[in-house]
């Protein structure tokens, strides 16, 4: 019998308001058919790493950008060990269980912002 939960981040990022971003994309609209039915994107989905549940990825969706850094961008942070930390206040965490296939994890949100982290 599947099950579902619907949470905030930081309870499932050890109590952290915030993650490592680690990719962001465009959502398009699919027909029936399986199909992209337009060109035009109808929302972003942003890809987190948290850092408070050993990097496990979760990816927020958005019905608009709220950041304004591309991917290449974001990809270059990474890949320079310099990450960007994405605050998500709003973000709408679901997780639910299935037969065979485990827990997962997906989300939704309408704000975000990078952050940047104090220094000790």
């Amino acid at each position: 019998m599947p099950y579902k939960l619907s949470v905030d981040l930081p309870a499932v990022n050890a109590g952290y308001d915030y993650a490592v971003l680690t990719g962001k994309s465009s959502i398009f609209p699919y027909g029936s058919d399986g199909k992209r039915s337009s060109s035009e994107a109808i929302g972003v989905k942003l890809t987190v790493a948290l850092q408070g549940a050993r990097l496990a990825p979760l990816t927020v969706k958005f019905d608009h950008d709220p950041l304004k850094v591309t991917d290449e961008e974001i990809e270059e942070a990474v890949m320079n060990c310099k990450p960007l930390f994405v605050q998500i206040p709003d973000c709408a965490v679901s997780l639910f269980s299935s037969n065979g296939s485990g827990i997962g994890m997906t989300a939704t949100a309408q704000t975000a912002q990078i952050v940047t982290l104090n220094s000790k």
